[in-house]
């Protein structure tokens, strides 16, 4: 999810050219000088143009001087030229402006400060207390685009109930000013998406409390719609009961995407069901751990008196892959699990399509272009480590050391978190690698400067010829240490870290260094480690963890593996609705689900934090870091 980082999907692109286009068109029609703005709206820019507004700005004053840069810092982002905006936008003293340019300013100031990640900032800009007075008696157009920046700004923090309360401000306000529209459209599907991604508590909590029947139908409906996920004809028949109870709600004019969908998807479920594993060989072990998951599933679900397809499974050890999928295909299979490996996976995507669906549980090595009806499901390291990158930059982080084990692992690891970090701004102090636990203190020692620190000191003890007060310091351009470890390594390195002066450092680590066994002594040194995990190592409420925590005494290295069975039986009837409706999401064991433009599953994983030697599922909300000058 790059990083706009809204939690919603609602197009960038649309959403910046509109804001844009209204913010020109008022400033061309308040000013004193219709013929510098014009109909600024609906021209386009280049930079040269843009070069000659600054120089009229240069020498005009007052109300034409504002007005000309304003116009100059809309133009430079429609351009896509944000640090020229940044730089010119703070050339303008926002306490010598007049209110409707204060309120433009503002939306320009909070949307740049948004695109750098400053959250914290632009909801600072958008909560002013000037800013929201006149908020309160701006014209309708103006409103429209401060709501959607308040919502978007809100959605990025984690701050889900309130991004509802503006949403649901501004669906309002657009069924009054624009009932049709596409900005209402938007607004409603981004809605629908910040709603899903409360708790079910939460939801149910919240529409026993709405003081509205508008806010109690919505958040009944996301309540009903996430209870029965794993369920699509019990929660068709939820949601078709609901839109005979509300008919003239919102959402019954106009169903979500995703659920108008649900119809169709239970009259076209898979009959039969070919999973196709390495049931033999060395992946032996984790294609039964796969395969519990899918069977706990299975059952949970027959248990509630649904119709079940057949599933038949392949040991793809014993033939080649393709006559093994063949096989499956002509023995009646009208969905396909599998592969698990992917060598197998490179060989089924040479093929331009598939006969049948076929949700591979591991991502091609090779692309080749995009086999039709391929899509791909796994737990890739590297979709973590983005996922770190991501979130640490959000939480207001630009300078990161990298602590990584020196092997292939490591390298994926660090290679995807470089990669997103250095895309999103942000910089890159040192990538360190260990290799033994002998080596641990002398490497950290090093990255943290402690050796030079030291060094210094000496020297001067021989320069004064006396002894000094010394106290070794780590290096100062570090406020993130990016650690890729397991938990053994994990509970070793945390605490010589804090030995060589980098405790108040975050850290931050992907999954690994949590394996679901809570251990309050062993983990208590990992107190402060913020780290993305499975919601399945928190669900213990779950009905397929339960059965397989009875059925199984398989060590815990398997529990990801189980989650990905889960979740596999339960979007494989998904794939069209994932692939039909981008804004379409499944809660998942793994994460939240959804399907890239390669077919491919992107998650999105939870955060959690190591607090008196136990992991807690926290909300990025609280995690969040912020930099002094955001606070």
């Amino acid at each position: 999810m790059l990083l706009t980082q809204s939690q919603t999907n609602r197009p960038r692109s649309l959403a910046l050219a509109t804001l844009i286009t209204c913010l020109l068109t008022l400033l061309s029609s308040c000013g004193s000088t219709p013929t510098k703005t014009g109909d600024a709206g609906e021209r386009s820019w280049d930079k040269d143009t843009i070069s000659a507004l600054l120089k009229d700005a240069e020498s005009s004053n007052g109300v034409e001087r504002t007005e000309l840069m304003l116009t100059a810092v809309q133009a430079m982002l429609q351009l896509g030229e944000r640090d020229w905006a940044h730089n010119s936008l703070d050339s303008i003293n926002p306490a010598t402006l007049n209110d409707e340019h204060y309120f433009t300013y503002s939306l320009l100031a909070a949307h740049i400060a948004s695109q750098d990640g400053r959250y914290f900032v632009a909801k600072g800009l958008l909560w002013n207390s000037r800013f929201a007075r006149l908020l309160q008696n701006a014209a309708p157009e103006k409103q429209v685009e401060a709501l959607f920046s308040r919502a978007d700004t809100l959605e990025n923090i984690a701050e889900f109930h309130s991004a509802v309360q503006q949403r649901l401000r501004l669906d309002a306000l657009l069924e009054s000013t624009a009932p049709q529209s596409e900005e209402r459209e938007l607004n409603q599907d981004s809605l629908w998406q910040v709603l899903m991604r409360q708790p079910y508590s939460e939801l149910l909590h919240e529409a026993d409390r709405a003081a509205d029947t508008i806010t109690q139908g919505w958040y009944t409906l996301a309540a009903l719609s996430k209870n029965n996920q794993t369920n699509m004809r019990q929660q068709l028949q939820s949601v078709e009961n609901w839109a005979l109870n509300w008919p003239d709600h919102p959402a019954s004019l106009r169903l979500p995407a995703d659920l108008q969908l649900l119809k169709q998807l239970v009259e076209h479920q898979p009959q039969n069901v070919a999973v196709l594993l390495p049931l033999s060989g060395k992946y032996a072990q984790a294609s039964q751990a796969v395969r519990d998951g899918l069977m706990a599933a299975y059952y949970n679900l027959a248990g509630q008196g649904e119709a079940m397809p057949v599933m038949q499974f392949y040991d793809t050890e014993i033939n080649d892959i393709n006559l093994v999928y063949d096989h499956a295909v002509t023995s009646g299979a009208d969905l396909v699990i599998g592969p698990l490996d992917k060598a197998r996976i490179d060989e089924l995507a040479l093929r331009p399509s598939l006969p049948v669906p076929t949700l591979a549980l591991n991502y091609v090595e090779n692309p080749t272009g995009g086999t039709e009806q391929l899509f791909q499901f796994g737990l890739a390291v590297e979709d973590e480590a983005r996922q770190v990158a991501e979130r640490a930059w959000l939480d207001g982080h630009r300078s990161v050391m990298i602590l990584a084990p020196n092997n292939q692992w490591g390298d994926r690891n660090s290679s995807a978190f470089t990669q997103t970090w250095q895309e999103l701004g942000g910089h890159l102090v040192g990538n360190y690698r260990y290799e033994t636990q002998k080596e641990y203190s002398n490497l950290i020692r090093q990255a943290m400067d402690i050796s030079d620190s030291q060094e210094r000191a000496r020297e001067m003890r021989q320069i004064l010829g006396q002894t000094i007060e010394f106290e070794p310091r780590p290096r100062a351009d570090i406020d993130l240490i990016f650690l890729v470890a397991h938990s053994t390594q994990a509970r070793q390195l945390k605490p010589i870290l804090a030995f060589h002066y980098a405790g108040n450092i975050p850290v931050y680590a992907t999954s690994y260094v949590y394996d679901g066994n809570a251990d309050d002594n062993a983990d208590r040194d990992m107190n402060g480690i913020r780290f993305t995990t499975l919601p399945w190592f928190f669900s213990t409420d779950l009905a397929e963890k339960q059965a397989i925590e009875q059925a199984s005494n398989d060590a815990n290295s398997y529990q990801r593996l189980y989650a990905l069975g889960v979740d596999a039986f339960h979007i494989y009837p998904r794939l069209k609705q994932l692939e039909s409706v981008s804004q379409s999401h499944f809660y998942g064991s793994t994460g939240v689900i959804r399907l890239d433009t390669e077919r491919r599953v992107v998650r999105e994983q939870t955060w959690a934090q190591f607090v008196r030697g136990r992991a807690y599922p926290t909300t990025a909300a609280i995690t969040v870091d912020k930099p002094a000058a955001e606070q």
